[in-house]
């Protein structure tokens, strides 16, 4: 009341239209199995709408034939529509919206009976619906689908531990000595067949004993000796 109305130009200014402003409605066409719930819900009797039955084929050998529904016509008098939203609620597979979109108007009453064809335009002036409220409580489909998904987790984990516990033991292979330290602590002979304390070639060793247990400088000693005498 303190401020001045303003009035806007239109059509050269557009009006900022509320998000949920029930203008026409949108036909998501793919979302449609022609239950034709909407059409008898309708208080106005204002859907008109047209199908016929197609076979399809089995999806794997060996299986039977099914029938569906294809969409022929879906058209909407909005002559007679009240602009109620029955059948958008009623619609159980999300195939029709409200629409801000209101420049429809027609010259002939008889051109008010929207086909498909512009449902399904106005179907892409649909604004996306507004965000959850963060202290809102998570809805039952998505708490439902989250326990099954932790209760198969915990099955799975359950059933991997399960089997690791199934599991034989691995044996280990003992240690083996290396060649080395078997012939140091045997005694035997060096590559090549010399005795310990010989070289390869047959020479005494440095530090080495000859056979009988005399060493190379006793031998010496008494070769000296046997000389003198």
């Amino acid at each position: 009341m303190t401020r001045r109305s303003v009035t806007e130009h239109y059509p050269d200014v557009q009006p900022d239209l509320p998000p949920r402003t029930r203008g026409v409605i949108g036909l998501f066409e793919e979302n449609c199995t022609v239950c034709m719930l909407c059409a008898r819900e309708c208080p106005d009797w204002c859907i008109y709408i047209d199908s016929h039955k197609e076979t399809v084929p089995p999806a794997a050998p060996g299986g039977r034939e099914r029938s569906r529904n294809v969409l022929d016509r879906f058209a909407i008098d909005f002559a007679l529509c009240m602009y109620c939203g029955i059948c958008i609620e009623v619609c159980p597979f999300d195939a029709l919206f409200w629409s801000p979109e209101f420049e429809y108007a027609e010259t002939d009453i008889r051109e008010l009976t929207h086909e498909r064809d512009k449902l399904r335009e106005w179907m892409w002036t649909v604004p996306e619906p507004p965000g959850l409220d963060e202290r809102a409580e998570e809805a039952k489909e998505l708490a439902a689908a989250r326990k099954a998904a932790d209760k198969a987790a915990q099955t799975a984990e359950a059933e991997r531990l399960a089997a690791h516990r199934e599991q034989p033991p691995q044996e280990t292979a003992p240690d083996h000595e290396s060649p080395s330290s078997q012939e140091a602590a045997s005694g035997e002979s060096a590559p090549g067949g010399a005795a310990t304390g010989e070289s390869a070639s047959g020479e005494p060793a440095p530090g080495g004993s000859l056979p009988g247990g005399s060493t190379p400088g006793a031998a010496r000693d008494e070769d000296r000796r046997d000389g003198d005498a």
